[in-house]
């Protein structure tokens, strides 16, 4: 898969590294939604993409006491397997290299909670 058949909002399966030392950031295999190319920019020296990971909603009192931090997203979705939630706090930078797999992509509408928390979170 490259960075050109990728768009905003798709939902893809990317393998995060494994921390050291050992921290509270996402690892293994997992969905992550695409938030960014810096291709868009110019010639970054490495294909990267920017993405946010997700998570298993088991029903966290943290995503409940701030939702526009941990958007949710339904069974189903882009074909999650599971209800999840997207980590705006944990945003990442991915080489291509690490995409497992396309599952498909958010609507305007579902993408739009990350666009905004996103610019909330890094706008002046």
């Amino acid at each position: 898969m490259t960075t050109r058949s990728l768009q905003f909002g798709d939902i893809i399966t990317v393998r995060f590294p494994q921390q050291n030392p050992q921290g509270r950031e996402q690892e293994g295999y997992r969905p992550a939604v695409v938030v960014g190319f810096p291709n868009r920019l110019g010639i970054p020296r490495f294909s990267l993409i920017i993405v946010i990971p997700m998570t298993t909603d088991t029903g966290q009192t943290w995503a409940t006491a701030s939702p526009d931090l941990y958007p949710r997203f339904a069974t189903g979705v882009a074909r999650l397997r599971s209800p999840s939630i997207a980590l705006l706090d944990q945003i990442r930078v991915l080489d291509v290299n690490r995409i497992v797999d396309y599952r498909g992509s958010l609507t305007p509408e579902e993408y739009e909670p990350i666009l905004i928390g996103l610019q909330r979170m890094i706008s002046p």
